[in-house]
This record gives structure tokens, C-alpha cells and sequence, in this order.
């Protein structure tokens, strides 16, 4: 009975220090890793359409339009965007003009 007993708590023992591990980050691909590093610091880390945002290492859909690469957080928004991607991009401010005639 002694025997069954320290063998549950070392059995408990070893499963508590291996539950409290960090877990490690996924290794990512080397597609991912292209995507990410030509997706560069003009793309957006959110969804243009839900306005949530996504994780552009994982995320599976993404859409490259006017050189800068959209990220989704579903196919749904993805394709929304691609039929019409004006509807979800900013236009671009003007520049400020100082007042004339002073």
C-alpha cells in the first residue's frame, strides 16, 4: 500500500512540473516567414473589415493589394475586401495647406 502511494504522489510530482512548462511558440514556416517580412511596417495588424486584430504570423488569409499586404482574421472578410477593398482603406490625408494671403 506504501508502494502505491509514492508512486501516486511521484506521479503527481512529475505531472505538476510538466504542466507548468512554458509552452514554446509554434516554429513558423518559411512561407510565413516570407509573408511576414514582405508584409513589412505599411501593413495593417488588424482586420480592415471587423476591425479586429490578427495575428500576421498565423493568420491563413491574407491579400496583397497596391503593394501592401491585408491581413484577416476569416476567408469571409478577406473576400468582402476583394470586392471592394476602397470601402475599407482610408484615403490618404492631403497634405495641410498654410492659409493665403498673409
Amino acid at each position: 500500500m506504501k508502494t502505491i502511494i509514492i508512486l501516486c504522489l511521484a506521479l503527481l510530482i512529475a505531472l505538476s512540473f510538466g504542466c507548468s512548462k512554458k509552452k514554446e511558440e509554434a516554429p513558423k514556416t518559411e512561407a510565413v516567414q516570407e509573408e511576414v517580412s514582405k508584409a513589412g511596417a505599411t501593413s495593417p495588424t488588424f482586420d480592415v473589415v471587423s476591425k479586429e486584430e490578427v495575428d500576421i504570423t498565423t493568420s491563413p488569409y491574407s491579400y496583397e493589394y497596391n503593394g501592401v499586404i491585408y491581413f484577416f482574421a476569416t476567408a469571409e472578410n478577406m473576400e468582402t475586401f476583394k470586392a471592394d477593398p476602397a470601402k475599407y482603406i482610408a484615403p490618404p490625408e492631403a497634405p495641410a495647406t498654410p492659409p493665403q494671403g498673409q
